[in-house]
This record gives C-alpha cells, structure tokens and sequence, in this order.
C-alpha cells in the first residue's frame, strides 16, 4: 500500500465511529407518534361505554346511526348496527353506550321501545311524531356483566321497589286485563296489574297485582275484587241497571275491590295471597252466601224468562236464588213429574240480610220450613220486568193451600208451588170460553136477521116517505103557501088595526060590552031566585019562611 492509498487521521476516526451500533435522534420522531396514538387508542377504548345486544321481533321505527337509546328522557347510547337475529325470527340491535354506563346494565334491566301508544295510563308517546321512535332503559338494581338483553313490547310496570302488596288474581271467566291496568278504589288509582299467566290445564287466568302502600292496608283476607267497567248495562229479574262512569274508567277498565256490606274487616294478607276476580260486584255479593238450602219446585206454567241467577223473593224481600232452570238429574224420571211440570232447583240463602233466622242452623231450617209448608207457603213463578220479559219465583202464603205432604225428588225436597195469577185467568178465561160455545146462538141469529130485515124495511119505508115529502114541496101549489100565509097576516093585522083605541069599531065594541053588562045586571035578582027557588018561576016566590013541623004535646 502506498502512502497515499492510506487513511487519514479524521477519516480513521469515522470509521470507528460506524463500526459500533447507534440510533439516530431522527428516528425519536416517529417513535413518539407511535407511543401517542397507542395512549390516545387507549384512551379512546377506555372511556368508550359497553357495547349492549339487543333482541327485538321486528325493527320498525329504527335506524342505525339515528336511533337513541334513553334514561329518563337523557341519552345513554345509540344503535350502530341492525342486522338479522341469526335464526331469522326477528332483529338483532348493536347499541353502542356512552361511557360511564355500565352500571346501569344488570339481570333485571329492562329495554323496551317508545312509541305513539293509547293504553290504560293514557295517551303516551306523541312526542315520537315527529322525533321518531327510540329505545328506553330501566336500570337494573344489582350490576352485572349481562350485555346481552329482550326488548318488551310493552313499558314494564312500576318499580316493585315502592311499598305495598303484591298479590294473585285468579279469573275464571273470559274477560282479559292487561299488563299496567289500573287497580281502582272508590275512583283513586291505587295500583296496576304488572303480569298476567294463562293456565291452560285449570283453564284460569292468574294475574299478578300490586297495591302500594297506604291502599294496601285496605286489603284484607275478606275483600272482593270484580272487574271495573266504564258502562255497566245489567238486565235481569230486578229490571234494567245502567251506571255510567267517567271517560278514564271507559278506555281504561281495569279491577276494583271492597268489603261486602255487614263483613268484617278481616286480617292484613300477605305476598302472593290468591283471590278470586269477580265479573261484577253483584257476582261477588251472591259469591259471598255460601250456605244453600236447595228444594225442586215443580212449576205448572211456562219458564221463558226465568233463568239461573233469578231472584226468589217473600214479600218483595230477596231470600234466595234460582240455582238452575231447568234442573234435570240421574234421579229424575218422567213419573214423578204428574203432568209434565217443570223441576227448577232454588236455593233458600239465610245468610242474607231479609232474613231474621240467620243463626238457625240447616236443620233447624228444614223443620221450620216444612211447618210453613204445612201453614199455606207456596211457591209460583211472577213477571218482574215487562220490558225485559224476566220472571222470578215469588213466595206466599195461602190459606186455601193446608192439603201439604211431603216428597222428594232425586233427593230434593219438592218446595210446593201453586199456578201463577196468570194462569189462573187462563183459566178463567177458557171456563168463560167454554160456557160460551155451548150457548145455541143459532135462534138467536134468525131473530137478529129478522130484526135487521124489519130495520131495512123501515128504513125502505121511511125513504119512500121523503121522497114523496119532497115531490110534495117541489109542487107550485105548496110553494105558494107561504105567500098566501103572508097574506093572511097582512090582513089579521089590518082587521087588528080597526080595533085599535079611537077607531069607530073599537068603541061599538064598548058599548056593546057596556049594554050586556047592564044586562046582566038586571038578570042577577032573577038567578038568584031561581037558584033559591027554582020552583018560583010557576008558583011565584014565597011570601014568608016554610013551616016547621012540630010533635004534638
């Protein structure tokens, strides 16, 4: 190597330099790039909320991006994505929370959409309009890592957290409630149906209900509970009954309750106690005599109008009850019915408050009854109602009925009934009708046509006679009577005229009046003495008195 293909000093000391490994400080600017968007990604991750799925049937009324998830009216979230439920029966919901919310999510968290809704509680929902529906959060009591949730049809019922009662309402019949249904007492909204079940092997609704508290104290193990209506139009043997509540009770509906008249209060009940949800009140009232003497009465007339819940009644005070028309058993044949009369099965209730003898007991009731029997009660079928045409059996005495024997029937003491004041007139009235078709009209229809072809010969008669009258008037002779009847008078009064006062005839007329007064004059000696005497007029009138004859002395 030559001198000059040798290294210098400095550049000696550049190669040492490079010969060991270095970073250069250029390199620091992207290495602190790095690090801060990991910490602002991390940041970014760390404050970002849970991320919550949701299963709902149907996604109508939502949109990814749009679409809020609420807390009291304050936004909590946001959907992000809505996709398919993976079996396809419904729609799968990505919400996307804010930070901070994850202790709202819990096992009894409760997700449900809000939308333009018309229920018991009223009109809700209208301010979804115009904004557009969006999803609503209860928070949950107890957090959890659940994030993974139903959404319900329907807004879930009050919070359990408030005082009261929760109890069971058990009903048999056919009309439904909903959940959230009001529970009314005396018009004062005191609680709500919050979850209702259907059992299909005891065929019952049982309906979970929740009083709050004060009202709950006014449960108790003797209270009734019956559906509440907002028009209630009952027909039945007691006539037409229609009460009108206000316009909430008529869209809402939902149940009332109460103490029967004369009950005690009872006891306070406890969770989950069962009662039983009556149609009406009237139902729960009937519901609450539980002791029934039942008797058979075996009825001459016609039934139409007399049906199962009918009121039997003693002087217009209510006793019992129509249990069954008709009333058919395995027990029952056509001989012990004389004349095909008709069973119906009652029921004498002594728990009712028009009975006095409440405390008697069933025994001592039969005895008592069939000494009434024996004293003339009986029993007959009355119309209650014309409009309705409902009849219940109506209990008398009777005098005339002491004839009374006791029989049974399948069982059943044969109550003894007697026919209705209708039938009786039936009666009467075909007695009457016989009577009348054994009466032989037939003389006297030929003496009535006789009487009628005398009349029309009369009549004839008197016809012919007008018509002469009238041919007689339409003469010119008979029309001139009243002229020559004018006439006449005319010349009555001219003949009157002369004898007016002054005139030469009127004092003729004096003067002969005078002269035949002087007449008279003259004859009233002569009368006299032929009245006296009416021999004077050959003898000449006696001088002196008659002699009176004498005895001789």
């Amino acid at each position: 190597m030559s001198d000059n293909d040798r290294p210098t000093n400095n550049e000696t000391a550049d190669m040492e330099q490079h010969s060991g490994w270095s970073i250069s400080p250029v390199w620091l600017i992207p290495l602190a790039a790095v690090l801060i968007g990991a910490w602002l990604l991390y940041d970014s991750f760390s404050d970002q909320g849970p991320e919550v799925i949701l299963s709902i049937p149907t996604a109508e009324g939502l949109e990814a991006g749009s679409t809020k998830l609420k807390v009291r009216s304050v936004d909590v979230g946001k959907i992000e994505k809505i996709t398919l439920a993976d079996d396809y029966n419904g729609a799968k919901l990505t919400v996307q929370m804010n930070p901070d919310t994850a202790k709202l999510l819990g096992p009894d968290a409760k997700f449900w959409v809000v939308k333009p809704r018309v229920g018991p509680q009223g009109i809700s929902g209208l301010n979804t309009i115009l904004s557009g529906a969006y999803l609503q959060l209860r928070p949950a009591k107890q957090r959890s890592d659940k994030r993974h949730f139903q959404v319900q049809d329907n807004p879930p019922p009050s919070s359990t957290s408030q005082p009261g009662v929760s109890i069971k309402l058990v009903n048999d019949g056919d009309n439904t409630l909903s959940v959230g249904d009001p529970i009314v007492y005396q018009g004062q909204n005191v609680g709500q149906i919050e979850a209702g079940e259907f059992s299909v092997e005891n065929r019952q609704t049982v309906y979970t209900v929740f009083i709050r508290k004060p009202f709950s104290d006014l449960v108790t193990d003797a209270t009734q509970f019956w559906l509440r209506s907002g028009v209630d139009l009952h027909l039945g043997s007691d006539g037409v009954n229609v009460q009108l509540g206000s316009l909430q009770s008529v869209l809402a509906g939902g149940v009332t309750f109460g103490l029967p008249d004369g009950v005690a209060a009872g006891d306070t009940v406890a969770k989950g106690d069962r009662f039983k949800l009556y149609t009406t009140q009237d139902a729960a009232i009937q519901d609450r005599f539980d002791r029934r003497l039942e008797y058979v009465v075996l009825l001459n007339d016609s039934v139409r109008g007399l049906s199962a819940g009918a009121s039997v009644e003693y002087r217009g005070l209510r006793v019992g009850t129509v249990e069954e028309v008709p009333f058919y058993m395995d027990g029952f044949e056509l001989s012990s019915f004389s004349g095909f009369r008709i069973p119906v099965l009652i029921a004498i209730e002594p728990q009712r408050q028009s009975l006095a003898w409440a405390n008697w007991s069933d025994e001592e009731w039969r005895k008592h009854q069939l000494q009434f029997f024996e004293n003339g009660l009986r029993a007959t079928i009355k119309s209650s109602n014309l409009l309705t045409g409902a009849m219940f059996i109506d209990l008398s005495f009777d005098d005339r009925n002491d004839d009374y024997e006791k029989t049974e029937v399948g069982g059943y003491t044969v109550f003894p009934s007697v026919p209705s004041q209708i039938t009786s007139i039936q009666e009467q009235i075909s007695d009457v009708m016989d009577k009348l078709n054994k009466i032989d009209v037939g003389p006297m229809v030929r003496q009535f046509k006789s009487s009628v072809s005398e009349a029309e010969a009369t009549i004839s008669s008197l016809h012919d006679t007008t018509e002469e009258v009238n041919a007689l008037l339409r003469q010119p002779a008979t029309q001139n009577i009243p002229m020559e009847i004018g006439d006449t008078l005319e010349e009555m009064q001219r003949t009157l005229g002369n004898f007016q006062e002054g005139a030469p005839a009127y004092r003729q007329f004096n003067d002969t009046l005078d002269r035949l007064n002087r007449m008279l004059d003259d004859a009233a000696p002569l009368t006299r003495t032929l009245r006296d005497h009416p021999n004077a007029l050959l003898f000449g009138r006696p001088e002196g008195d008659d002699p009176v004859p004498r005895a001789k002395p």
